[in-house]
């Protein structure tokens, strides 16, 4: 196991969890981020200090642009943030006036980035193209599995009580047996 030097740190206004609190670079992180991976990048190879969202009045929720503006502060090398939120004129001009120099946005896509908000600030933007290919592929084949075999509505029918005993035409479903597939995309 990984472990890192971290400590609570709540501002006047965030609460935040902090690693590498020495790091010479400041990265803010809106969300909790699975695994350990990017923190190990972050902290041991760039040497950054992450400071992370913790705040529990946005745990359930999207974070909002006037939070993100609080959380980059006055100094702010590069935020990495969630899908969820606004990056635009708002945001990237906070982490322009913090001495920002890149957001990436923890998605494959980037529709919830205005690029041209970023470039107007000299703002690089990053994402994880690719990521989600084979989940997306396994998820499809989940859900193929389940339309076919009914499993919802069988599900639905026993949580509802109505299971009396066997039948031979009990959400049978399709057979995907010797048929042929196509996944396109």
């Amino acid at each position: 196991a990984t472990w890192y030097a971290r400590r609570a740190y709540s501002s006047s206004t965030l609460g935040v969890e902090v690693f590498n609190p020495s790091g010479q670079k400041r990265v803010v992180v809106t969300k909790m981020l699975p695994g350990t991976r990017w923190l190990d990048i972050l902290t041991k190879k760039l040497g950054a200090r992450v400071e992370v969202l913790t705040d529990e009045r946005f745990a359930p929720t999207i974070v909002p642009n006037s939070a993100i503006v609080d959380l980059i502060g006055e100094k702010c090398d590069g935020v990495l943030g969630q899908l969820t939120e606004d990056w635009s004129a708002e945001t990237f001009n906070a982490l322009k006036s913090a001495g920002g120099v890149v957001y990436s946005n923890y998605a494959v896509g980037y529709n919830n980035v205005n690029v041209d908000d970023a470039t107007a600030v000299n703002i690089a933007v990053g994402n994880t193209p690719g990521v989600l290919t084979e989940t997306t592929a396994e998820i499809t084949a989940a859900l193929t599995l389940a339309a076919a075999r009914r499993v919802v509505e069988a599900d639905e029918f026993m949580r509802a009580g109505k299971y009396l005993g066997w039948l031979p035409d009990l959400f049978v479903g399709k057979l995907l047996q010797r048929g042929t597939l196509g996944l396109i995309g």
